[in-house]
């Protein structure tokens, strides 16, 4: 009887957590789909080439897709259960809510693993080759990318402004270019127009700018310099405008495999050590969150009884979000120094999983925690309040 309950709850989770799953996938489809359908109006790029760049961009978006997937599924299955009154029979029955974590169990570990698969031996491999696509399409999308009156910061340590794009012929007027390409060093140049050139056969745009200024000033504030010119040619590689590695910082750690990453974060000579070990820790970290995160799952969808079930997904949704807040978070701290690799990384995991057995305690325990007592309340309290303005609005008109 156990078996079969547990193969009952194994199915009621994974309905929920693949159509959350695909609803997700939808939706960040969806998004970059809007972002890149300009490009197949504004330049000679097929929707053949845009569908690529989505299958290479995908195994990204699962990384991210499947911890809420993993969380939202398995919280709207408790749900159910809880509103069909089915968890209090299991346990007329005899079945607490120990019994029921292998089949939580069985579900998270299954999403952790398909995550940690896809993580490790996907995501190396599918941003190589997006990044080898988008160098493909350079001079074929590069009219995309010269928006005028709009700061563009696409190229590492180079910002431009341009007043006026004539994408048809690549001329521009009105330049403003932030050079901070070399150390100790910041360069502006401001300039009337600019011609962009892309010669054949070499991997390089040029910007022949005219009649500008360029102002060069030290960090040191000593030796400013400030030369007017007629014509300046500013070049630069498409490796550099197209590179997902370069524009990331720590050249190439994306497309790096688990063991180059550990190879180069051990090298205490190699620059960036601290760049390599955030990568490290993040792709064993985010993985993991499917289990840490699916964890809260079962408490909050039992906990908050059927009048207030829409208060424990928004509570999910809002422990997903705090997730990736701390993560976010961070990762700044690490990128700076303040903190170690691993506790940025890790941080939102080990506060996730306590958090998870906090709940997991006060449904064993069967009696609601004060913060869904007091979350219940504020629920009932701005629904109210919702009720009353919306039946006083009417009297008013």
């Amino acid at each position: 009887m156990k078996k079969t309950i547990t193969r009952y709850l194994i199915v009621e989770q994974l309905i929920p957590v693949s159509v959350s799953f695909l609803a997700l996938i939808l939706i960040l489809v969806t998004g970059r789909l809007l972002q890149l359908t300009r490009y197949l109006f504004t330049s000679p790029i097929t929707l053949l080439d845009l569908v690529q760049i989505i299958v290479f961009v995908m195994p990204k978006l699962l990384l991210f897709a499947l911890p809420m997937a993993t969380l939202v599924g398995v919280l709207l299955a408790f749900v159910r259960l809880s509103s069909d009154n089915e968890l209090i029979a299991l346990r007329a029955s005899g079945v607490g809510a120990s019994q029921t974590l292998p089949a939580v169990l069985a579900v998270l570990f299954l999403t952790t693993s398909l995550s940690y698969v896809n993580t490790i031996n996907i995501i190396p491999y599918s941003t190589q080759a997006f990044e080898h696509k988008l160098k493909s399409l350079g001079r074929v999308s590069l009219p995309t990318f010269l928006k005028d009156g709009t700061f563009i910061d696409i190229v590492p340590n180079l910002v431009f402004y341009f007043r006026e794009v004539n994408p048809s012929d690549l001329k521009i007027q009105g330049v403003f270019v932030q050079d901070q390409r070399q150390q100790d060093v910041r360069m502006v140049i401001v300039a009337e127009r600019a011609q962009i050139i892309t010669p054949r056969n070499i991997n390089q745009i040029i910007f022949k700018i005219s009649n500008g200024i360029i102002t060069r000033v030290p960090d040191n504030l000593k030796d400013a310099q400030a030369v007017s010119f007629k014509t300046y040619d500013l070049t630069l590689d498409l490796d550099d405008l197209f590179s997902v590695s370069a524009k990331s910082g720590g050249k190439g750690k994306r497309i790096m495999t688990m063991q180059e990453l550990f190879e180069a974060m051990s090298d205490k000579s190699q620059k960036g050590a601290t760049g390599y070990a955030l990568e490290l820790h993040q792709r064993l970290a985010l993985p993991l969150s499917c289990l840490c995160l699916g964890l809260i799952g079962p408490p909050l969808g039992s906990l908050f009884r059927p009048r207030s079930r829409m208060t424990g997904i928004t509570l999910g949704v809002g422990v997903f979000l705090a997730y990736y807040v701390l993560l976010s978070a961070g990762k700044g701290l690490g990128e700076n120094g303040i903190i170690p690799a691993w506790l940025a990384m890790w941080t939102p995991n080990i506060l996730t999983t306590a958090l998870a057995l906090y709940l997991w305690r006060v449904m064993h325990a069967d009696t609601p925690s004060r913060a869904a007592m007091l979350l219940g309340r504020m629920a009932s309290g701005a629904r109210n309040h919702l009720r009353r303005r919306t039946h006083s609005e009417p009297e008013q008109v």
